[in-house]
């Protein structure tokens, strides 16, 4: 029996760096991501360095509509989901009342909804596998409320909170769910230009995302829940927990004004 990742958001980033890590660790691999953004090619590129066979399928996850027929394909096409990634997601710094409604609707619908059904519906798949895995991708913004992102923070939070539920709920029936939350990384050019508009500090937690795909990967066949890959993240994560916001906010405020002014 072939055993497939199903991986979100594989084209690009992170999805792409755990893509290749886990192609070399000899895994098949199910690629989704949107339409025009080479999916074919890489894959082809993982199925032939890495003897692994690769499916592709693009759509936009943002549809509930998409995410049911991803399942009729799955279903149709016989094949057998022991590990989902959920790491599609978006977000963006911008004041959230010059925000596009669209942007906002985006953010939600990708990151909460088209998360929480996937999961559900890929759930069947998974469990007729004594052990089974969800990794789904959140970021060091769940833990706290971030000015000038504000949608996003919260929709992470969501990720966050949803994972933990359903481990609690999964792990009797052998799914194990682990949360992952990265800290600043640098997936692009123009994402690397808004971290450096973030001073040294917030260029100082930054992980490649090929060292964050590493960590993630490993913390989970360890069993962990909540995966904070690197040191300073760690230590960002416990003072989000006790620093008081009334403290934490300026500092906040400072360096994501810097961000979108610039």
């Amino acid at each position: 029996m072939k055993k497939y990742v199903l991986i979100t958001g594989a084209s690009l980033g992170l999805g792409k760096a755990l893509a290749l890590e886990l192609a070399s660790q000899g895994r098949d691999l199910i690629l989704v991501a949107l339409p025009q953004e080479g999916l074919p090619q890489f894959a082809q590129m993982l199925s032939e360095t890495y003897s692994v066979t690769v499916r592709t399928y693009e759509t936009n996850l943002m549809q509930a509509e998409n995410i049911r027929q991803l399942i009729r394909w799955l279903e149709v096409s016989g094949f057998w989901v022991d590990f989902l990634i959920n790491n599609a997601g978006i977000g963006g710094s911008k004041a959230f009342d010059t925000a596009e409604l669209e942007q906002i609707e985006n953010i939600i619908q990708l990151n909460v909804t088209g998360t929480a059904l996937l999961t559900r519906l890929l759930l069947p798949f998974l469990l007729k596998f004594p052990k089974s895995y969800i990794l789904n991708v959140s970021s060091l913004a769940a833990f706290t409320p971030i000015p000038y992102k504000t949608v996003y923070p919260a929709s992470k939070a969501f990720i966050y909170s949803f994972s933990l539920s359903l481990r609690a709920e999964l792990s009797a029936k052998g799914v194990q769910v682990s949360v992952l939350h990265p800290g600043p990384m640098p997936t692009s050019a123009e994402n690397l230009n808004r971290l450096q508009k973030h001073g040294w500090l917030g260029q100082l937690s930054c992980l490649s995302v090929e060292a964050v795909a590493q960590i993630a990967l490993k913390q989970v066949r360890r069993g962990q829940s909540i995966i904070i890959p690197g040191k300073l993240n760690k230590v960002g994560y416990w003072a989000a927990r006790w620093i008081p916001w009334s403290w934490r906010e300026p500092l906040l405020v400072s360096m994501l004004r810097k961000e979108i002014s610039a």
